[in-house]
Order: C-alpha cells, then sequence, then structure tokens
C-alpha cells in the first residue's frame, strides 16, 4: 500500500504550464465574451458605453469566472483521487493525473452560438442592457448545463460514441467557428490599427507557423508581449476614444480597483425553468458540442492508458459531463475536459500535485478578480492573433484528417457557419438573402448532416446518405434547423404570412425526404451491379474500442498540430527534426487512405488552446 507520494520539481513546472494554458484561454475567451454581450447595445439609445462595459466585466469576473472555481475544484480533486486509487492498487506512485480544464473549442462555440445570439435576442424583445446581459448569461449557463447532462449519457455507452458519425464531420462542424468567428472576426481586430496590430500578427505567423523559437517565453507569451508593447508605446490607449479602457495607467488602475473576492454562487432556481425553451432552441449547437467534448475525453484518457495509466474510459467520460453541469450551475457556459499531453506530464515528473498546485493558483487569480486585470494590460491586438491561429489550428487538423476524396464534402461543411458569421455582422442580410438565413440557422449541426452526408456520397455509400437525409428531415420538421426558432408546436411547419413555404419547416422537410429517397434509389441498381453506379468504397470496419485506441496511438505516435505544439512551448529542440517522422507518417496516411481515426485525436491538440 503507497503511503506517501514524494514532491518534485515536476509537479511545479506540470503545474505552471497548465496555468499558463487556462490563462491564455480565459484571456481570449473574456474579450469574446465582452464583444458579443455588448455589441447588441452599442448604438442602443440612452446607454451609458462606460456603464455597460463595467456591468459586463462585472458579470464576466464575479459570475463566470468565479463559478469556474467549484468546477475546477470537483475536476481536479476527483482526477487525483482516480489517481490515487490507481497508485492503491497498482503499488506505485508512478501515476499521473489526467490534466484537465476548458474545453476550449466548446467554449468559444458556446460564446458565438449560443451567448451571442441570446444577447441579440434579449434585445431585439426590448430588454435594457443589464437585463439582456443577464439574460445572455443565464442561456449560456442552461446550455452548458444541457449539454453537461448529454456528454454524461454519452460516458455510459464509451467508446461507441466514435461510431456516431463519419471520421471528420465533428471536426469540420467546428472548423467552420474557427473560419469564421476565430479567424475572419478576428484578423479584423488587427487590421483596424494597421500600424500596431500586424506586428502581433506576424510574430504569431512566424513563431506558430516558422517554428521560429521564442525561448524562453512561451510563443503565445511572446505574441501577447509584442501586442502589448504596441499598444502601450503608441501612448494611445484603447479603444481609440476618449475613454480608453486599456493602454493607460488609470485604465489599470481603474481595473486593479476590481480585486475583490468573488464568492460563486448557483443559478437562481428560475432559471431552470429556461431548461426546455434553451434546449429546443439551441439544440443545434449542444449536441455537436457535447459528442466533440466526449469523443475528447475519451481519445484523451486512451493516451493516457498508452503511458501505462489504465483509467477507465466511462469513469472519465462521465465525470468530464457532470464537471460541465456544475460549471453551468454555478454561472459559467464553459465546459470542461480532460485535457490531451498526459505522457507529457507524467514524463517531467506530474505526479498528484500539479493538479492541486494548478487548481489553487486558477482559484485564487479567479476568486480576487485579478484576471480582470488582462484587458487593461493586453490590448485587442494583442489576443486576437492567438484566438486566430487557434481557429486556423482547428481548420488545420480537420483537414489533416480528411481523405483527399472527402476535401469537397468538408469544404461544403464550412458554409453554414460562414452564412452564420454573415448573419451575425449584417442584420440586414436576412430581408436581402433569405436563403443565407436559412442555411445559418443551426449552422453546426447543419454542417455535420452535409458533411456527413457528403462523405457517404463520395464514398457510395448510399444507404448510410439516405439515413443522414432521414436525419435532417427529422430535424428540420420542428425548426432545428434552417429556422430562426424551434417550433415544436408546429404552429408555422408550413409557413406564415411573412414566411413563403419555401423556406418554411415542412419545405426543408420534404427537401431532406426527396434527398433520402434519391440515395435510397441509387442503392437498388449499385447492388445489382449496375456499371452506371459504381460499388461502394470501403474502407476497413473496426470495432469501437479498438478505433478509439488507435486514434490515442496515433496521437502519440504524430507530434501535435505545428500551431499547438509551440501554443505555450518553451523547451529547447533540435532544428530540422521534430516534424519530419510526423510529416513523413502523414504523407503515407494520406496516400494509403489510412487518416480517418485523425479526426477525433486531432481534437486534442485543440484542448491545448
Amino acid at each position: 500500500m503507497v503511503k506517501c507520494i514524494p514532491f518534485g520539481p515536476g509537479e511545479i513546472n506540470c503545474a505552471l504550464t497548465l496555468l499558463c494554458q487556462m490563462i491564455g484561454n480565459l484571456a481570449a475567451l473574456t474579450v469574446c465574451l465582452q464583444e458579443v454581450m455588448t455589441a447588441p447595445y452599442e448604438d442602443a439609445p440612452g446607454v451609458n458605453k462606460d456603464h455597460m462595459n463595467s456591468f459586463v466585466k462585472n458579470v464576466i469576473y464575479s459570475k463566470i469566472i468565479a463559478g469556474m472555481c467549484v468546477t475546477m475544484i470537483f475536476g481536479n480533486t476527483y482526477y487525483a483521487w482516480m489517481a490515487y486509487r490507481m497508485m492503491q492498487k497498482e503499488k506505485t506512485t508512478n501515476v499521473c493525473t489526467l490534466p484537465y480544464g476548458i474545453n476550449t473549442p466548446a467554449a468559444f462555440a458556446f460564446v458565438f452560438s449560443v451567448v451571442a445570439k441570446a444577447a441579440q435576442e434579449g434585445a431585439s424583445q426590448g430588454m435594457g442592457m443589464e437585463e439582456g446581459v443577464l439574460y445572455a448569461w443565464k442561456v449560456g449557463c442552461v446550455a452548458n448545463v444541457v449539454s453537461g447532462l448529454i456528454a454524461t449519457m454519452c460516458g455510459f455507452a464509451g467508446p461507441l460514441i466514435v461510431k456516431v458519425a463519419p471520421a471528420g464531420s465533428l471536426m469540420v462542424a467546428l472548423a467552420g467557428l474557427g473560419f469564421t468567428y476565430l479567424g475572419i472576426g478576428q484578423i479584423i481586430s488587427c487590421f483596424d490599427v494597421g500600424h500596431l496590430g500586424l506586428l502581433p500578427l506576424g510574430v504569431a505567423l512566424a513563431g506558430f507557423f516558422g517554428e521560429v523559437r521564442t525561448s524562453p517565453l512561451p510563443a503565445a507569451v511572446a505574441v501577447m508581449l509584442v501586442g502589448s508593447l504596441t499598444g502601450w508605446l503608441s501612448f494611445e490607449g484603447w479603444p481609440e476614444g476618449e475613454n480608453p479602457t486599456g493602454g493607460t495607467p488609470e485604465a489599470v488602475q481603474e481595473a486593479m480597483q476590481g480585486f475583490s473576492f468573488y464568492m460563486p454562487q448557483m443559478l437562481s432556481p428560475a432559471a431552470y425553468a429556461q431548461i426546455p425553451e434553451v434546449a429546443a432552441n439551441n439544440l443545434a449547437v449542444i449536441l455537436p458540442v457535447a459528442f466533440v467534448g466526449a469523443v475528447n475525453t475519451l481519445v484523451s484518457t486512451y493516451s493516457a492508458h498508452s503511458a501505462g495509466d489504465m483509467f477507465s474510459i466511462r469513469e472519465c467520460l462521465i465525470v468530464d459531463g457532470l464537471t460541465t453541469v456544475v460549471a453551468g450551475l454555478f454561472g459559467s457556459p464553459f465546459g470542461t475536459c480532460v485535457y490531451c499531453g498526459h505522457p507529457q506530464f507524467k514524463n517531467q515528473g506530474g505526479k498528484i500535485y500539479y493538479s492541486f498546485l494548478n487548481c489553487i493558483l486558477f482559484c485564487f487569480l479567479a476568486a480576487t478578480g485579478m484576471f480582470a486585470a488582462a484587458n487593461a494590460v493586453l490590448p485587442p491586438w494583442a489576443t486576437a492573433p492567438i484566438i486566430l491561429f487557434i481557429g486556423l489550428s482547428i481548420n488545420q487538423d480537420a483537414f489533416n484528417i480528411i481523405h483527399n476524396r472527402h476535401i469537397p464534402a468538408a469544404i461544403i461543411g464550412l458554409f453554414p457557419s460562414t452564412a452564420d458569421w454573415i448573419m451575425s455582422i449584417d442584420s440586414g442580410v436576412k430581408e436581402k438573402k433569405p436563403g443565407l438565413a436559412a442555411l445559418s440557422y443551426g449552422a453546426l449541426l447543419v454542417c455535420v448532416i452535409w458533411t456527413s452526408m457528403g462523405i457517404h456520397v463520395i464514398d457510395r455509400r448510399f444507404m448510410q446518405a439516405g439515413i443522414w437525409a432521414i436525419v435532417g428531415a427529422v430535424l428540420a420538421a420542428p425548426g432545428l434547423i434552417h429556422q430562426e426558432k424551434a417550433d415544436l408546436s408546429f404552429k408555422n411547419y408550413m409557413g406564415g404570412p411573412e414566411q413563403p413555404f419555401g423556406l418554411s419547416a415542412c419545405a426543408f422537410q420534404v427537401g431532406y425526404a426527396s434527398l433520402a429517397l434519391l440515395f435510397f434509389l441509387l442503392k437498388i441498381p449499385q447492388h445489382y451491379g449496375s456499371s452506371r453506379v459504381p460499388a461502394e468504397i470501403k474502407d476497413k470496419e473496426e470495432d469501437a474500442e479498438v478505433e478509439a485506441e488507435e486514434m490515442a496511438q496515433r496521437a502519440n505516435e504524430r507530434s501535435s498540430s505545428r500551431i499547438i505544439s509551440h501554443f505555450f512551448d518553451n523547451a529547447a529542440v533540435e532544428p530540422d527534426t521534430q516534424h519530419s517522422d510526423s510529416d513523413s507518417a502523414a504523407t503515407s496516411d494520406l496516400e494509403d487512405g489510412t487518416c480517418g481515426p485523425e479526426a477525433h485525436a486531432a481534437l486534442l491538440n485543440i484542448s491545448w488552446a
């Protein structure tokens, strides 16, 4: 029986590494939250912008980030207990706790696809600024609770969840967000101030793609430092105007006044009454995000198996779902998950203590409001390149793991999120291009449906393509996709006075049903060997658990994405060697068509962003 667990310097190194990643995540997320919560009221009459910014910051730091403390304590403690149990079982201290933190892709998806839309809805319904911001926050939290519950139920399925959709379709859904909200939307911030914003963008390009070493500083810290220096040395402050919120001693002093003690609080009981409505209106976002998070945890846990720590797959999946529920209950719309990199943490000497150290430091910064100082010190163009390259990394990973023949389906999968982003920046486009609006509603779910359907059609698996078309018809009927709001009562099923039949739920259901019929009819001549309909392209069928194990193995054999592997890296490496093996392996995989399972392994890389 293990009685004493040794403490080594590797615990401190692992704790600080994980903390830096969490700080980078939150710095980017808070900027995005501030933007989407204030955007609907920027030009509203009678709204004092200084008061609005102050109120939104208070919601972010006193409610959202403070609420993360509870789930951080719960998650880190539970995973440390899992490691301790394994130590006792194996009678060894050579066990490393699973790294744990914010599920970054899911968090960005909720910020732009749930919180942003709720804020716009509140403003359109005539809510005041404070009421609308609080409404958007509560909707985000309730959606997070629902997402966590779905992820928890996925946990009981275990490895079977990798069979939910074709490899890569979930990844492409997030790639659409990476291309638009995290990509185009962020690079615009750099071009808003050409004399200041292009330099940090170039540093990010050199560090993340050019693999220029920034030791001893991590690449992300170097980008933020350069961006901050250009902002402070301009002596202009930001944003431009009479009352800058950052870049001046007065702004920093005001931010430091937020130093206090914020006690996490549970959502009011009234918020729980919104669960059915929020779930119905946001199911198109919640479902893909929940499945992506579950797959990410699955493969991350299998990567720990490769290092000799045989944690229970189902237990980890269920716990990650529950920690996300806890985050939502205590006021945070950010989900949580197990991170990739367990083998690396174990090699650095991490065991149990690093998890507690990271948790203590995070909770101190969160509960005291010290994260607020980041926005006063860092200008938008200092964090925008980091968010941009997170988005690029999602796209890079998605297209790296897609078979060459499936690329057309993946590109189609980017269209719904692109339409959704256009809708978010031009409120008048709905009347000008109603088809664009229909494409944007339920963007993530529409992406999964069309990417999956496209992959099966390209592989001439018409039966499976028809099944996905039926899924589209089922979801279109109550307006979960292609409609501005779900209509479970079917009152507007055939359209309405202001909606022609062609844009109604019924029209899209008919459309998807006709697609299903087409694919099923094509299966008939194919079955009888007609030369007009070629035979299926068949990949090797594998057991779900074997497939999941292969995902983890491939993730460990290859280096991480070029962007993410350098994101917080500051270790010395030999030049010209760190990617040669992985690049050749990637080329080999593309040639022999075995890269499909990497779709879910790629999710691991994103979680580190």
